[in-house]
């Protein structure tokens, strides 16, 4: 079964430090194309949100928002840590500058966690730590994401094979159409034959030549033949689930226009030309609608 590429899920896991929200949007895209928004700049999360979406997810753009509301009993999420040798090495260094170039002045607990390196949050740690969390959030979601693209697929499917019935419907007009074409040109002929000569005797073969050149240069059975072909191969797709069915699908549509332009291209007779403007017209639709298909 195909799905659409465009889609909507969330999910939630409680963990220590709060609970843990992931959403994830998704749109059009000729390929797959993830950004994510990790909350308070825990950025070392975002290889591994794309690692779980790259899994489940094959085509499209990919948009993962990730956020976490604390409670009065949740664990901080950024404890900082004080790194005394820093510290002390700065207080050491200060001393010796103030003795030597006799500066008066105090060094004061908020200069000191202003300076690099003395005040750290262990943001590798807490990321590690937050993970399996995340990840949990991020699994029902990407869930619910699929079951809503799946969802969709199925509506996209029931649209192309009715349009598949209508341009099937047109197909066989224009087969039938076709002959009756011929046999319609050979009357005509013979008629105007019989005006200009009393001998048909003499004209026969001419006639014959005449409707099977008629024939021939508005022959659409091998283009008939071929479109029903490529209408049973786009059914067939639809019915198998890849990776790159999407892709499959406009190729298929691509050659079911073009084998349509040539239907076109030799017709004749007004009905014939009006089926396949019908033919198409449905095909055109398929067209824009596979571009939502994964």
């Amino acid at each position: 079964m195909i799905r659409s590429m465009t889609g909507f899920g969330k999910g939630s896991a409680k963990s220590p430090y709060g609970t843990i929200t992931a959403e994830i949007k998704t749109l059009n895209h000729k390929s797959l194309s993830i950004t994510c928004n990790p909350f308070n700049g825990f950025f070392l999360l975002e290889e591994q949100i794309q690692k779980e979406c790259e899994g489940k997810l094959h085509r499209g753009k990919v948009f993962v928002r990730l956020t976490k509301e604390a409670t009065a009993t949740s664990k901080p999420l950024n404890k900082a840590e004080v790194n005394q040798k820093a510290a002390e090495e700065y207080l050491d260094a200060i001393k010796k500058a103030q003795k030597k170039l006799n500066v008066p002045g105090e060094m004061t607990i908020n200069d000191l966690i202003s300076l690099p390196g003395v005040l750290e949050v262990n943001a590798e740690k807490r990321g590690e730590e937050i993970w399996p969390y995340a990840k949990k959030a991020m699994a029902n979601a990407i869930d619910r994401l699929v079951k809503f693209r799946s969802a969709e697929g199925a509506r996209l499917e029931k649209d192309f094979n009715r349009r598949l019935k209508a341009i099937t419907s047109n197909i066989r007009n224009i087969q039938k159409y076709e002959k009756q074409c011929v046999t319609e040109y050979r009357k005509k002929l013979s008629k105007t034959l019989k005006e200009i000569s009393r001998e048909m005797a003499a004209d026969k073969n001419r006639l014959e030549e005449d409707v099977a050149a008629f024939a021939k240069n508005c022959d659409i059975a091998e283009e008939t033949t071929r479109l029903a072909g490529h209408i049973a191969a786009f059914g067939d797709a639809m019915k198998k689930s890849s990776e790159d069915a999407g892709k499959k699908l406009d190729f298929i549509a691509q050659e079911m226009q073009r084998e349509a332009n040539t239907i076109g291209a030799k017709s004749a007779d007004f009905r014939i030309s009006k089926a396949v403007i019908e033919v198409k017209s449905e095909i055109e639709k398929i067209r824009e609608q596979v571009k939502n298909v994964e």
